[in-house]
């Protein structure tokens, strides 16, 4: 198809008249006319371009005829454009643009159309493809009615007014515009009889074989006083019409099929009284036999055919009466449009959309008799589908949407609210539809103000929040400050009632509940109201709006003296009703604090018991059926002996275990991992630093890897990993180790003093080990430890509280008083130096307790370990230590 259209933009180019429209696809056909869609480049005018290709004839005239045929075709078809140019009248077909000629092309264009009536009968010649409206087009009886009756008043113009015989009324001549309205064309063989005292010219109907037959008169629908007799009058086209009738009643097929045959002609004239008009509608049957007469005396006129019984229905009266309705007076036009709505339902679906709506439309602008067309109108909309609806209605009733004069205008549009809801999207509607709610809701009118407020809980749903909130809650809440009857204030409560589930609480607790309070009147009905607004709030409203704003003022509504026992029972009923979801929700929010701070403290004190924990395959639960780490089996977990894991920091040839070991003097541990076991069945013994050392503890049942066990008077610090996690102690110690944030913790401060003291358990031994490093190390008196300024990486350990004293001890002062502990070289490791002095960078790594980092590998200043040394240093045997079972 769009190359077809190329095609024929080649053809146009040279034409200024096609050069003004765009043109669209081919539409219709007529004869040797194709007929396409257009619309005017700069108005956007719809047309129909009628097209003729002079190709179609030039090849098979070339072959030995004259070019005079040639141009006899070309002069017929400028004729129908140039005749039709200069007659007009609603039945005839109008004429935009005037016939232009180029070497490749005929053109000219007229009013938008459907088809011709020979395509709506099934001939589809010089039409390709078949528009989809075409293929499927059933015609009415009333369309014919109106369509016959068209055709009427149009051959009663040209015989009574142009003086004109058309002498070739055929189905190719007659169009069906977009309205449905028919419409006469195809003058090319029209004759003016203005003189009736000149001659009338007369050409012999002779069929030429050379000529299309659709440049020829059709033998068909001739009338026998010109054939046989010569006679050229105005009756010829009576007879045409007579046969025109058959032909559609007959889907396309005439009462006479002569072939082109003068002789066959003359043989069916003959026999005219014998055609059968029984298939055709009853009062048909004696217009045809006053039509299709071998006499012209024996005809009736058009003026006749109009007012035959076949017209004479209130369908046809009412389209009759809409074609003159601009004469009619505003008293009749008024009575007809009150009338009318009983009417519609009798019509066809098509002669409503094509022919009645249109009409109804353009009498809007009369706004005296919107009251009584806007209800014909929304009768022929329901009819239509969503995107011919915002077209061809909502689009024209957008300016009446502001009209409030007379106000049965705007409610017959509110009236029909659910129809725009049905019809357009939810865009359209917001954009398009609900500025007829916003003009409504500022009108003054009382009865279009309820009208519009009985309408909103309807269309709800169909709105978006920013809508409700934005645009049409401060509206509506301006008309209840404002207004002054009762009823509409009612009414506007039950809407905002339904508006409550699109508004948040700040709109609500700032905007509506203030406007509830502002309420004057004591009138039983509105405080009724005002209570079912209330309890819609208390629905779905927090419960520290619905007990510090709602209730109280349901308490103060409840005590009017205009309210009866029933209405106060009601009152009763919400506030209960709302009091009880207040302590539901209320207790149910204590209950969940009163739960976090049990499991809180539970964790803190030392989550569950050892009874409860349920042992673990994690094997299983990371989905390995057994492997080997480091050299060691871990397919589960040995009861007779536990490896120690290894540590983090180890490095090649240095094991910080064995070193400690070495140490603290132990000649029984060696450094390999295999070897690193201990029995289960061993007490494990806690231990504590104190003042004087590190001093081991009463033996003690094993807790779980969370645990911390609690002694009397001690108050539990906050716990994280269990592998730092320490157990309290009753005398003067290092209060308080904690645990040390992962790496690149942003926190690092200083801990606020407690009641709590907490000593060492075993399941510090590794975190203990992995300080062996510092046995390796002296501390560089100038970058002597000082813990209340650890790096970002670490956090600094203050205050340390001792429970006994119940007095706050620094850090430095609790850890200068741990001896100092010997290095691999029999040197000691000084902890006493003047910790006042701040370190030239952090000497602590994160993540692990009293962790070297590794800056300084260098080695130690020797002489800050002798000046040192002290009678209070201890040093650490290998009987204090407990190995700590990290798999338990």
């Amino acid at each position: 198809m769009f190359q077809q259209v190329k095609t024929v933009v080649s053809y146009v180019a040279g034409t200024s008249t096609l050069r003004q429209y765009d043109l669209g696809e081919q539409v219709a056909s007529s004869g040797l006319w194709k007929i396409f869609a257009g619309t005017k480049k700069t108005t956007g005018q719809k047309v129909a371009v009628f097209m003729f290709e002079k190709k179609i004839i030039d090849n098979p005239l070339r072959k030995g005829y004259d070019k005079k045929e040639t141009e006899r075709v070309y002069t017929v078809l400028k004729k129908e454009a140039s005749q039709l140019s200069r007659l007009r009248h609603p039945s005839l077909l109008e004429v935009v643009e005037a016939v232009e000629e180029t070497r490749t092309v005929i053109t000219f264009a007229t009013e938008p159309i459907l088809a011709s009536l020979s395509n709506l009968l099934g001939n589809y010649d010089n039409l390709s493809p078949i528009p989809s409206d075409i293929k499927s087009f059933d015609m009415d009886e009333l369309e014919i009615q109106k369509g016959l009756l068209q055709v009427g008043k149009g051959l009663q113009f040209c015989h009574n007014d142009a003086k004109i015989v058309h002498s070739n009324l055929v189905p190719e001549a007659i169009f069906v515009n977009t309205k449905g309205d028919w419409k006469i064309g195809g003058f090319g063989f029209g004759t003016f009889l203005n003189n009736p005292d000149s001659p009338v010219p007369y050409e012999y109907p002779d069929y030429d074989v050379r000529i299309p037959s659709y440049a020829q008169k059709n033998y068909d629908y001739m009338a026998p006083e010109y054939v046989l007799d010569e006679n050229l009058d105005f009756a010829n086209d009576m007879f045409a019409l007579g046969c025109l009738i058959y032909t559609v009643h007959r889907h396309g097929k005439p009462p006479m099929e002569n072939h082109n045959s003068i002789h066959t002609y003359r043989k069916n004239i003959e026999n005219l009284s014998s055609i059968n008009y029984d298939h055709l509608p009853y009062h048909l049957h004696e217009v045809m036999y006053n039509l299709i007469t071998r006499y012209p005396s024996q005809r009736m006129t058009a003026a006749e055919f109009q007012t035959c019984k076949y017209f004479d229905n209130v369908l046809v009266s009412t389209v009759k009466f809409f074609e003159s309705f601009p004469e009619k007076t505003a008293d009749d036009k008024a009575n007809f449009m009150k009338g009318l709505i009983r009417i519609l339902p009798q019509f066809p679906e098509r002669v409503l959309v094509r022919k009645i709506l249109p009409s109804l439309l353009q009498e809007m602008k009369d706004h005296s008799l919107l009251a009584y067309t806007l209800p014909n109108i929304f009768f022929i909309a329901q009819k239509l589908s969503p995107n011919d609806f915002c077209e061809k209605v909502l689009t024209p009733l957008k300016p009446i949407f502001s009209v409030s004069e007379p106000m049965q205008n705007m409610i017959t549009c509110l009236d029909n609210i659910d129809l725009f809801q049905q019809k357009t999207s939810s865009y359209i509607f917001k954009e398009d539809v609900m500025p007829l709610i916003y003009h409504a809701l500022e009108a003054k009118t009382p009865a279009i103000q309820d009208k519009v407020l009985k309408v909103i809980p309807a269309i709800a749903d169909s709105l978006d929040i920013s809508t409700v909130k934005v645009s049409l809650f401060p509206r509506i809440q301006n008309l209840f400050i404002h207004t002054t009857l009762l009823s509409i204030k009612v009414t506007a409560l039950v809407c905002l009632q339904s508006l409550i589930k699109f508004l948040d609480n700040f709109t609500i607790t700032e905007k509506l509940i203030p406007l509830l309070k502002g309420i004057k009147t004591k009138e039983a009905t509105v405080m009724v109201t005002t209570l079912s607004v209330f309890e819609e709030m208390g629905k779905n409203g927090e419960k520290d709006v619905i007990a510090t704003e709602i209730i109280p003022q349901l308490w103060r509504l409840s005590v009017v003296p205009t309210l009866n026992l029933q209405q106060f029972q009601k009152f009763m009923d919400v506030i209960k009703k709302l009091s009880m979801k207040v302590e539901q929700d209320h207790s149910r929010q204590l209950q969940d604090i009163r739960n976090i701070e049990d499991n809180t403290k539970k964790y803190v004190e030392g989550g569950k018991s050892s009874d409860d924990v349920v042992p673990v395959d994690f094997e299983k639960l990371v989905g390995s059926s057994g492997g080997t780490i480091n050299g060691n089996t871990r397919n589960g977990i040995s009861n007779g002996a536990i490896e120690i894991p290894s540590d983090p920091f180890d490095t090649p040839g240095n094991n910080p275990v064995a070193e400690f070991m070495t140490t603290l003097g132990s000649s029984n541990m060696n450094s390999t991992k295999s070897d690193r076991k201990l029995s289960s069945s061993s007490v494990q013994s806690d231990f504590f630093i104190t003042n004087g050392g590190i001093t081991p503890m009463s033996p003690k049942p094993r807790n779980s890897l969370n645990s911390t066990n609690s002694y009397a008077g001690s108050k539990a610090h906050s716990q994280t990993q269990s592998i730092n996690s320490f157990s309290t102690i009753s005398k003067p110690s290092l209060d308080i180790i904690p645990s040390l944030p992962p790496p690149n913790s942003s926190k690092a401060g200083t801990l606020s003093s407690t009641s709590t003291t907490t000593s060492i358990s075993s399941s510090l031994f590794n975190s203990i080990a992995t300080t062996s490093r510092m046995s390796q190390q002296n501390f560089d008196h100038s970058n002597t430890m000082n813990t209340s300024r650890l790096s970002s990486n670490t956090p600094s350990l203050n205050n340390i509280y001792s429970p006994n004293t119940n007095t706050n001890t620094s850090f430095n002062s609790q850890f200068n008083s741990m001896s100092s502990l010997p290095n691999k070289n029999n040197n000691t490791l000084n902890l006493n130096k003047n910790m006042n002095t701040p370190p030239s960078q952090p000497m602590f790594n994160a993540g692990s307790i009293l962790q070297p980092i590794n800056s300084n590998k260098s080695g130690l200043n020797n002489n800050s370990n002798s000046n040192n040394n002290s009678s209070t240093n201890q040093k650490i045997s290998k009987g204090d230590l407990t190995m700590f079972d990290p798999y338990s």
